[in-house]
Order: C-alpha cells, then structure tokens, then sequence
C-alpha cells in the first residue's frame, strides 16, 4: 500500500496540475476558467504534498507537510462550493465580494491547521503506515470540509434542475458529477475513516481517485461535447506518435542489416542507402500513413465520402425538393442524428417554413423574416453550432436570449444557412447526435465545405426551375391568347350620356383579367370588371366562362345582384368550388335616370368623383369573391349622378404595385390624377393614368394584371 500511495499520489498530481494550466492556456480571463483552475490548484496541493509524506517519510518536516495536505484539502472543498456559484457561466459575473465570503471561514480553519497545534500535533510513520495524532479541534476541521462539499453538490443539484439549456447540463454533468462523487470520495478516506477509525491506509486512495474522476470527467467532457476543441489535437498526437514508432522500424532495419555487415550491404555506399531510405520514408508517408489516419478518423473519412459522392451527383440534379430532401437524408443518415430538417423561405407566408424533416421532430413553428435569427445569418453567412452562441460573449451576448430560445426549443445542435440570390433561403437544422457527442472540428470543416456546395446546387436548381417556369409561362400564354382575343371587347361603347375609357397593362404578354359591356337596350348600359387570379390557359378559361355567363344574363342587366349571383354560380360549378380567386364589380347605369345600380364581389370599391363636392365617395356592397360559396348573397346599391360625375373602376395591382423604391402607387395617387383631369374626356384621363403608372413603375414590373376602366357622365 506504501509504493501504491506513492505512485498514486505523484500520477494524480501531474494530472491535476496539466488540468491547471490546460485552464488557464484555454482562457484565463474566463471566470468559471479561473475558478476551476483555483479549485485544481488547491486540488493538486492535496497529492502532491501526500506524495512528499511518502517519498520522504524520514523528513522533519512530516508534521508540517501534514498540515499543508489539511490547508490544501480545506481550500480544495471550499473552492469547489465557489466553483458551484459560476459554473456553468450565467450572464452575469459572480461578485468577488461573495467568493471572499464563502472562502473566509475555510481561510481561518487553514490557518490554524497549519499555525498551531489544535488540528494535528504530529506525523510519523510507523513501518509503512502513516500514523497523525489528532487534536480537538480536528472534528471541526471535519465538519466545515465535509460540509463545504455538501454544499457544493446540493448547489449543483439546484442548478442542475433549474437550467433548461441542453449543452449547460451535459457540462454540468460530466464536470460536475464526477469532481463531487471524488471530493466525497476523498473526505471519507481522508478525514471522515482516520478521524472515526483511526484508518489511514486509504488516506491517498481517497484524494487520488477523486483527482482521477475530477480531472477524467473534464477531459471527458472536452473530447465528447467539444467544450475546449482538443479532439483534434488528441487525435494528431496518438497519430503522430504511432507513425514515428512504425517508420523507425524499417530504418532501424536497414541499419542493423548495414552495421552486421550482411553480404550483400559491404559494397553498398553510404549515400545510396541514405537514397533508400529516403524512398522507404517516402513510401511510407504516400501509402502507410494514409490508412494509419483512417483508423483513428474511420466515420469521418465515411462521412466525407459520402458528402464528396453527393457533390459529383448533385450537379445532375434539378429538382429542388428532392435535392434538399437528399440533403436532409445524407446529414441524418451519416453523422447518426436524432432528426435533421431544412426550414425554407415561404414567399406566400412570407416566413420560414418547415419544408422537409426527417428523424424525432416536433412541431416547429414558422420563423418571421425579420427575426434575430434569420437577420443574424444575413449578416453571418457561417455555421453556428449551439455552444457558441454561449461561450462566444463578444458576438452573441446581445442576442443569446433569442438565439438559444430558438435552438432549444428546436433541439437543434447546428445550423447551416442557405442562401439564394444574396437572401436566405432557408436553414439546414442538425439535431442532436445518437451517442450525444458533439460535432468535431473536422466535422464542422467537412460541414461548412459542404453547406457551400449545397448553396451553389439548391441555388442552380431554383435558377433552373425558375427559368423551366418562366418558359412554361410564355407557352401558356401563347396558348391562352387565342382565348383572350374571344373574351375582352375590341372597343369601348359609344352612346349617349356616358362615354368610356380603359386600359390594361399585362403582367405577361397578355392579360387575363377581363371586362365587358351589356347593352340590353338604348336606355342603359352595364359593365362588368374583374380580376382573375393567376395566368395561362386556366386563367383565360375563367375569363371565357364569365364573358359566356355574362352575355346570356343580358336581358337580367338591370339586377346587379342577379348578374353577380349567376356569374358566382356558374364558377362554383366549373371548380366546384376549388378554383382561383376572382373577384369582380358590376354596374348598371341609366341613361334616362341617371341612376348608377351596383353589386361588388371583393373587387376594390367603385371611385366616384361626384361634381357637387368636389371630392369621391367610394361605392361597395362587401360581396365575396365568386366561386367560393354557391349560396353567397350579394348586395345591390343604387345612386344617382350628375353630368361631370367620373367613375374609375380599377384592379388591385395598380394602387398596390411598387416602384424599385419599396413605395406603393396608392390610392391617393390616382384620386388626384383623375380630379386634376376632370375635365378631359375619359379615354384621356385613362391615357394619363397609364403614362403616370408606367413612370412612376420604371423598370418594376407591376405585381399582377393592372385593369383600368373610366367613365363620365357628359
């Protein structure tokens, strides 16, 4: 047990120590790092003046070193109570004023185990056995260590249930766990078995297993959740070590061979062997080393062949969901996750969207364009892996709140943005991996060589089908012109007491929104707007449809509501009541009376420009669009004008389109043009709103059909 004692005890603190400086080189600014360092510290004063008890078990000194091991040992329990307060980091630092507080009754107790006689009065070995002679105030000694310790774990076991964040409780976990199930370990050997037993044959077992599971659960926690990135480092060393060891072994051979004077090595000049073996190093190093590294790297030299088999076939690729659905499978599949997902820009929605999942997922909620998360990543285009988000304080401490949340509730460990025409396209979500090991630094260089290569083929692949779309577009509407030219009147009426004026500014090649007249005798006129949703040969049907429902209601012309009823019934039937959105607005006007009779089915109101007020009143009855609800009621209302009266009937497309500027053409806008105008004929009003819009537009193209039709009564 003597030679155990001593070879424990010099092992335990080499490694205790390499725990201090590993600390501190990692980050000494870092509270929790110099908190930890303090407690190793205090730690390695414990076996390492043990080890002297042993090695030098003859000295004068014995007492004294005795005394520095119960310094230490005091230090050591205390420190780790202070150590529970900072670790893991919280926002906030832990004030010094409180670590003073904590470590002053364990400062007193140390001094006087070391300044007096009251805690131990001497030391001395008997044989092998180490042999203390105790004083009274030992017990007290006891009981402020051990509840120094219990302290500790209570604490840690309160934080352990109160924080919710993953990646701060596998710390807490292993770090913790491990130093606490030590520091009981060495009370009870160290003071708890001489004090009541008057045992001390474990007195350096105790400390030096608690120095093996405080210092091997850290280290544990840095190679599997890559808190301090040392995964590489390990690995470079053994690797390296292992080629050094094996490359000697063909040298050493030649040598050998050479200096027995073999019989075919005497006639062998120096240099020529120093060429082979420059070739056999050479050999070596193309071939050998290769293979050594893939032992050590196996799943990852797995995991980039498939990535680099995915590049080569992803460049035949053109479908965007399959191609991203692949990518999803490829991340899950390899690198063993519990669910991986791919949140996608919606531009309906107008947020980010779950598009494809794969593995344990929840529910994931759709992400606003202008969250913290998503304007992070337009400024940052680079893989954030959760632990950064909590250790990175420079970058992320204004926004760790919302960061994390995100994360958390996600069970997301990594993300990788994508990105399409400078915005981005989505969010390459990894979950968790099977055995909870964090992702290695050469897997994170692996992953961001291939999150670029995902960007440049989901990216093409869009392009692609944007331009497939885009020629498939230009088809449908080549078809649908033929239709169009059937649907939309060749001229504006001309009768007495109202003129006309209209224009239409298609989105693609031709419009399909589409308006019409009824005349059912001399003495009135009805006139049909609408906006159909949408664009080729399906849109163009509706246009016919209508134009054919329309002009076999002609004798029902003066019923506005009776017109709209029909053309609502007649869509409702065609698409069974699944057909795109088309709204519509229908008047009957009066020559005779003057009276303006009409029904609104979700088209913008009528603006009328009365003379009397110099101002507009806008004309609705709030019907529904047509072909939703076969039973829909629409209103009618009724009014009368005056000679001079201007009504302008318009799509939506107009008043909402934008300029290159982000500013919409608005309803004021047009309102000012018409009263300014007021007093030219309608077919000139409307050339005036079009050259207005076309300017105001430039280069933007407006965001659908743009339908105008103007009327005055004269």
């Amino acid at each position: 047990m003597f030679t155990l004692s001593l070879v424990l005890s010099f092992f335990a603190s080499a490694l205790i120590l390499f725990g201090v400086f590993f600390a501190l080189y990692k980050n000494w600014r870092d509270q929790v790092n110099r908190y930890y360092a303090f407690f190793a510290l205090a730690s390695f004063g414990i076996l390492f003046t043990m080890f002297l008890t042993y090695a030098f078990k003859e000295s004068i000194n014995l007492t004294l070193v005795n005394r520095i091991t119960q310094l230490s040992t005091v230090l050591s329990f205390s420190s780790l109570f202070a150590l529970s307060m900072v670790f893991p980091k919280g926002e906030k630092k832990f004030p010094l004023y409180k670590t003073i507080l904590i470590l002053t009754p364990a400062g007193v107790v140390a001094y006087i185990a070391v300044f007096t006689d009251w805690n131990i009065t001497k030391a001395y070995f008997v044989g092998n056995s180490l042999v203390r002679d105790f004083n009274f105030f030992y017990r007290y000694y006891a009981l402020i260590s051990f509840t120094y310790v219990i302290l500790a774990v209570f604490h840690f076991i309160y934080k352990y249930i109160k924080i919710k964040v993953d990646i701060y409780r596998l710390q807490m976990r292993y770090v913790f766990v491990g130093t606490s199930i030590g520091m009981f370990i060495a009370a009870i050997f160290s003071i708890i078995l001489p004090l009541f037993f008057n045992y001390s044959e474990l007195y350096v077992l105790g400390p030096s297993l608690a120095s093996f599971l405080g210092i091997g659960s850290f280290l544990y926690a840095i190679i599997s959740y890559n808190l301090m990135d040392i995964t590489t480092a390990i690995h470079k060393t053994a690797m390296y070590a292992l080629i050094s060891m094996l490359i000697l072994v063909p040298i050493y051979g030649f040598l050998k061979l050479y200096d027995i004077n073999l019989a075919i090595f005497p006639t062998v000049p120096e240099f020529f062997l120093i060429a082979l073996l420059v070739i056999v190093f050479i050999l070596f190093s193309l071939y050998i080393q290769p293979i050594i590294d893939k032992l050590f790297k196996r799943r990852q030299y797995e995991f980039e062949a498939i990535i680099d088999k995915f590049i080569r076939e992803a460049e035949q690729t053109r479908d965007v969901k399959s191609l991203i659905e692949r990518i999803v499978n490829i991340l899950y599949d390899s690198l063993f996750l519990k669910h991986a997902c791919f949140i996608m820009y919606n531009a309906n929605t107008r947020r980010y969207e779950l598009f494809y999942g794969k593995g344990e997922m929840g529910e994931i909620e759709p992400v606003d364009r202008s969250a913290p998360i998503i304007r992070w990543f337009a400024r940052n285009q680079e893989l954030l892996p959760l632990d950064r988000i909590y250790i990175d304080d420079e970058n992320f401490a204004p926004l760790r709140e919302e960061l994390s949340e995100f994360y958390v509730k996600n069970k997301i460990k990594l993300i990788l943005p994508i990105y399409h025409r400078r915005m981005v396209l989505g969010l390459l979500c990894l979950g968790e991996k099977d055995t909870l090991a964090a992702f290695k630094p050469a897997e994170l260089s692996k992953l961001e060589f291939f999150q670029k290569e995902c960007n440049v083929h989901i990216s093409g692949a869009i392009t692609y089908e944007e331009a497939i779309r885009e020629q498939k577009i230009a088809q449908e509407i080549e078809f649908a012109s033929d239709l169009l030219s059937k649907s939309i009147p060749t001229a504006l009426p001309n009768m007495m007491g109202i003129k006309f004026g209209a224009f239409i500014i298609p989105k693609y090649g031709e419009a399909v929104d589409y308006f019409d007249f009824l005349r059912p005798g001399g003495q009135g006129i009805g006139c049909l707007v609408t906006d159909i949703a949408g664009i080729g040969v399906a849109s163009a049907l509706y246009a016919v449809i209508l134009r054919s429902a329309f002009h076999s209601s002609i004798f029902d012309a003066p019923s506005s509501f009776t017109i709209m009823q029909r053309l609502n019934s007649v869509l409702h039937t065609y698409t069974d009541g699944k057909g795109e959105l088309v709204t519509a607005y229908y008047f009957y006007y009066d020559v005779k009376t003057m009276r303006l009779i009409y029904t609104n089915a979700g088209y913008p109101p009528l603006e009328l420009y009365r003379v009397e007020k110099n101002d507009f009143d806008s004309l609705d009855t709030e019907g529904i669009p047509l072909g939703y609800d076969s039973h829909a009621e629409y209103g009618m209302g009724r009014t009368f004008l005056l000679r001079g009266d201007i009504g302008i009937l318009y799509s939506k497309a107009l008043i909402n389109s934008k300029n290159q500027k982000g500013e919409p053409f608005g309803l004021h806008r047009l309102r000012s043009i018409v009263k300014e105008n007021r007093g030219l004929r309608p077919s000139d009003i409307a050339k005036i709103i079009n050259e207005k819009f076309s300017s105001f537009m430039g280069i933007s193209s407006p965001e659908s059909d743009v339908v105008v039709l103007i009327f005055k009564i004269i």
